[in-house]
């Protein structure tokens, strides 16, 4: 009757943290908000990529000495805008999963910009101030000045340094533009530019440039991971990102609700609340019930952000890459990361009266926490790695580097170091537990100067 008693307690007052945390307008706009407003962006995504790009229309001026760039560069426009350019964004496409094919597939084409450009070329170099003038006016959407000797082909560079006479005007391309212009159209006429160029020096030196374009146009790269069950396709960027999105996600939302157990914790002791909590109430009763409070708002960040990371996988056709066992590891290693920011929070929070009394407990707490962020990249890059098993046996960074590990490892981990850090989290969270209830019994009601470190030490040995 009394544990069903102290239970009913411990309910109580978890519901009451939950309630005065999540059922909050603040809380409401920051948690759920952000997440929709992100899944609705995903599904309007493809629509956004839709809709036509600016159209890029007027009269280009080059300056030049022959013509052959800018007949080169009508060409190109002629052919669909730079149709001849993207190689390599088309490369990129056909290497995209399925999903992401169909969001980027309507919208692949209407990325290029539609152009409608009367292309206009003079040997007037000498007139140049009177055309910038007439850019001024918007006559010109662009003047392009181009030197005889960007058409030629350049020295080398043992060559270019014997000579300190040339100057930057010779070598390099002019692209003068009215203060409106958009980036997307300096980029266009950039690029089609540069294109022009290259093929006149080629063509200049007697080359033929459509067959320099195939000898030098990088074969498409199929990497294929040998594995238990056959051969599957390796999916290289995403393999870096999701163990680090991951990571980063069981990471925010263990310190961010770990944090509202140490603020309710101070404003309920500052604000006497606590007195009369623990009138009805035991110590132990009051930090089980704010830390499953609090736990269940963890429960509900984690729902909400983690819900929209894998509705964008599935939208993506990227529900693969996610296993079950990752899934319900990373639950695990969830779990243990936020009973131990808890619990420490918890601690600190009895401890000290105001938020500016903590900082020097907060300090080292912080920089322990800090250190999967530091070491991520190491440990992604070669998760079987000394320091990625070493660091995932150490308590505070245990459920932070284990999912960055199973994420990011090409092959299952040993189960043994699977079992070892999820014995380890556990033993540490219980060890937590203890240590908690000590130092919050006794520095929950007491006020004024906020203790050593020495101080803290001797808590634990009250009885």
């Amino acid at each position: 009757m009394r544990r069903s008693s102290g239970m009913r307690k411990i309910s109580l007052i978890a519901w009451r943290d939950f309630r005065f945390t999540a059922l909050t307008p603040a809380f409401l706009l920051g948690v759920v908000t952000v997440p929709v407003l992100g899944l609705i962006g995903l599904l309007l995504y493809p629509i956004l990529l839709s809709q036509a790009t600016s159209k890029l229309e007027g009269a280009l001026l080059i300056i030049e000495e022959d013509g052959s760039v800018a007949a080169l560069v009508e060409t190109i426009l002629d052919e669909g805008g730079g149709g001849r350019l993207p190689k390599e964004l088309e490369r990129a496409l056909d290497e995209m999963p399925e999903g992401m094919m169909q969001l980027a597939g309507d919208g692949a084409g209407m990325m290029q910009i539609p152009t409608e450009i009367e292309i206009r070329s003079t040997d007037e170099y000498d007139r140049l101030e009177n055309f910038k003038n007439e850019l001024r006016d918007g006559r010109y959407i662009a003047i392009a000045v181009i030197a005889e000797s960007l058409t030629e082909i350049p020295p080398l560079a043992t060559e270019e340094a014997s000579d300190p006479d040339g100057s930057e005007e010779e070598t390099s391309l002019s692209l003068l533009i009215p203060s409106d212009s958009l980036p997307q159209h300096i980029a266009l006429l950039e690029q089609v530019l540069l294109e022009s160029i290259i093929e006149a020096r080629a063509v200049n030196a007697g080359y033929d440039y459509d067959e320099i374009r195939r000898m030098i146009e990088s074969p498409p790269v199929k990497v294929l991971r040998m594995t238990e069950d056959g051969v599957e396709s390796d999916r290289l960027r995403l393999r870096m990102i999701v163990p680090v999105l991951l990571m980063m996600l069981l990471w925010t939302v263990a310190l961010t609700s770990g944090n509202y157990v140490f603020t309710t914790t101070i404003e309920e002791k500052s604000n006497k609340v606590m007195e009369v909590l623990l009138s009805a109430v035991s110590p132990s009763q009051l930090m089980a019930g704010k830390i499953l409070g609090q736990a269940a708002v963890a429960a509900l960040m984690l729902v909400m952000f983690g819900g929209i990371i894998v509705a964008g996988l599935i939208a993506l056709a990227l529900s693969n890459i996610l296993s079950v066992q990752l899934i319900l590891l990373s639950l695990a290693y969830f779990v243990i990361a936020y009973f131990t920011i808890a619990t420490v929070m918890a601690a600190i929070g009895s401890a000290v009266s105001e938020l500016r009394d903590a900082q020097a407990l907060m300090t080292p707490v912080i920089v322990v926490l800090m250190m999967p962020l530091i070491l991520y990249i190491p440990i992604n890059n070669n998760p079987t790695s000394t320091l990625a098993v070493v660091t995932s046996m150490i308590p505070p960074l245990t459920p932070f580097v284990m999912p960055l590990r199973l994420a990011a490892a090409p092959e299952p981990l040993p189960q043994w170091e699977i079992i070892l850090s999820l014995l380890i989290g556990t033993g540490s969270v219980v060890a937590l537990l203890w240590i908690t209830s000590r130092i919050f019994r006794v520095g929950v009601l007491m006020q004024g100067k906020p203790p050593s470190p020495l101080e803290l030490l001797r808590w634990l040995r009250y009885r």
